[in-house]
């Protein structure tokens, strides 16, 4: 890395005062601070990125906290990082690689590594930083978090990743159980350009999607307008778990972490399955102790936008959704940045979960909760399970007789569609059911309300006509009206189900079981209501379909979509059905107030 002097060169330099604002905690209320704009900050390679630097007025050096985004740092969705300068922190945004103010090219996921390492040993090396430095951010903010804790940089002490991606890129983003996740195409078509140059951030998922509609999802891009060089020479050209993918990922690298973490997700964020994920591989791979022991916890009633609000699609989870987070995040930076050992964090339980329909957060330190009793839920069915008005069936009673298999037709010209967008929650898609080729099995309405919290999964007998599909089984909560919110989700396609780097299609009709891992819950299905599983071979748009002709590279498929015959089995030999973790009444503890009550 090439050497820096003390005092930062700055360009462009924008210097503004600010009088403070009262604050509701950290250890320096009432601060004014001065931002710097534009400032060069060196990489390895003599690529300059771009930083804004917010210092506090008053005696330095300060502990930092950075954010590196493609977001733009000058962004409204930065506003927030000001409150920790008036609680005595320096604050560093920073455009990634090739996004607005920073040089180079944008290359997603394979280029943090480096770059997150060298601009953490810029930081401690100035003159107003005393040597302590934390990261924080959302989304692929806080994917950046892990990349540059895989270099161990001792001057990292804490990070707080909101929304994070796992670093199995087919476990969340961009794929997700071996299906392409679609928004993924706009975020790529977006990021594909300098900056965004008509439209903001926070709208781009709300829009028409008739790109979508493209056959394949190669075709799908090239619809977008956008000109995309990583998405077409890189990803296309790697439709499996390969070298590349593992040069794009990060969970080979815990066991050389040594920073703690404060995952935060909502259980309907678009990465979920990073927080919980990230959680439980540090803990158990973490380099040292202090890296294993300092792992938490926070998933809430959100979707990908945390913290926003206590309705989302029309559900109202009370007055403890929005939850004091700003407060949580300083006690932890004041813990590993200040070294303040009496602001009781350590004396916090590790995960904080909020329960839906029990409307309340419940505390543990542990991820499984203790006490989690894995139950299997099985389907059952005369052969006619077909929508909600079937007869398909779930208990806790294993098949013990010949059960009639469910048959129905996948075509992918006419998938199953979601109505599912990035800021969506609990929907409601009872009108999705009445499709014959969506199987519903539901239970007998419940007496005694049943805590489900934790990791679920899925054992799936099946058969397809074709050589290869996707499995979609979702866990719905069906309310007393008819309305039937989906709770989690999972989905794999068929090719890779023994392994993402392998590639083995199906024989055609041949029964076949499938383990699927589906996102955790964490839900209260209250007496009066239903739990159902639904099945099915496409969830679009959310998800690419899969066209069914056993291409090599599915994304680049260029075959005639192949209508199948799919056939889900449940008698004594094949019992399909999923694993519910379910939590024994009283034997989980309510979160104190100090982390529900003082929202923000």
């Amino acid at each position: 890395m090439p050497s820096t002097k003390k005092s930062s060169r700055s360009v462009r330099s924008i210097i503004r005062v600010v009088k403070g604002v009262p604050g509701g905690g950290g250890s320096h209320p009432n601060r004014d601070f001065t931002i710097n704009r534009d400032i060069l900050c060196p990489m390895r390679d003599g690529v300059a990125l771009a930083v804004d630097v917010i210092l506090p007025n008053g005696s330095a050096p300060f502990p930092a906290i950075l954010e590196r985004t493609p977001y733009d740092k000058n962004g409204s969705r930065h506003a927030g990082t000001e409150d920790y300068a008036r609680r005595g922190y320096a604050v560093v945004l920073q455009d990634v690689r090739g996004r607005f103010n920073s040089d180079g090219d944008f290359d997603p996921f394979r280029q943090e590594h480096n770059d997150g390492f060298d601009t953490i040993n810029w930081i401690a090396e100035q003159e107003w930083c005393d040597g302590n430095v934390g990261m924080i951010g959302g989304s692929y903010s806080g994917q950046t978090q892990w990349y540059a804790a895989g270099g161990a940089p001792k001057a990292l002490k804490a990070i707080i990743p909101v929304e994070a991606p796992p670093g199995n890129l087919f476990m969340n983003e961009p794929m997700y159980g071996g299906a392409m996740i679609l928004c993924t195409v706009e975020w790529a078509s977006l990021l594909g350009r300098k900056s965004f140059q008509t439209k903001a951030f926070d709208d781009i998922y709300t829009e028409h999607r008739s790109y979508f509609d493209e056959l394949n999802v190669e075709k799908a891009m090239k619809a977008t307008g956008s000109q995309c060089r990583w998405w077409s020479e890189d990803w296309l050209n790697h439709p499996t778990l390969d070298a590349f993918w593992e040069s794009c990922g990060y969970e080979q690298l815990w066991s050389k972490m040594t920073v703690p973490a404060l995952n935060i997700s909502g259980w309907w964020g678009l990465n979920f399955n990073g927080a919980p994920r990230n959680f439980v591989g540090m803990r158990e791979q973490g380099a040292t102790q202090e890296a294993r022991e300092g792992q938490r916890l926070v998933i809430g009633p959100w979707p990908h936008w945390v913290n926003r609000g206590r309705m989302l699609n029309g559900q109202d989870f009370g007055l403890d959704a929005v939850t004091g987070l700003r407060d949580y995040n300083l006690k932890f930076f004041d813990h590993y940045l200040k070294g303040k050992t009496n602001n009781t964090l350590t004396d916090d339980p590790r995960v904080h979960v909020f329960v839906v329909g029990a409307n309340e957060w419940w505390e543990a330190d542990s991820w499984p909760l203790p006490n989690t009793q894995p139950t299997p839920l099985y389907l059952h069915s005369e052969g006619k399970a077909n929508s909600h008005r079937g007869d398909g069936k779930v208990s806790f009673d294993k098949p013990e007789i010949q059960e009639v298999a469910d048959t129905y037709r996948s075509d992918p010209l006419d998938p199953v569609r979601s109505h599912w967008d990035i800021r969506n929650g609990p929907i409601d898609d009872s009108g999705l059911t009445e499709r014959p080729d969506i199987l519903c099995y539901t239970s007998e309405v419940i007496t005694e309300a049943v805590d489900v919290v934790g990791d679920i999964s899925a054992v799936l007998y099946a058969s397809s006509s074709a050589k290869d599909c996707d499995w979609h089984i979702r866990l719905v909560d069906v309310y007393p009206n008819g309305t039937a919110r989906f709770m989690c989700h999972g989905v794999l396609r068929a090719r890779f189900r023994n392994g993402f780097d392998k590639n083995q299609l199906l024989t055609p009709n041949e029964i076949t079981r499938f383990d699927i891992d589906m996102t955790a819950a964490g839900i209260r299905f209250l007496p009066g209501h239903k739990i159902r599983i639904e099945i099915a071979s496409s969830w679009f748009n959310r998800f690419d379909r899969n066209l069914q002709t056993g291409a090599e590279n599915w994304m680049r498929d260029e075959g005639e979509p192949v209508v199948a015959t799919q056939k889900v089995f449940h008698d004594a030999s094949h019992p399909s059905h999923i694993v519910l973790p379910i939590i024994p009444s009283g034997s989980v503890q309510m979160s104190n107030k100090e982390f529900g009550s003082d929202a923000q």
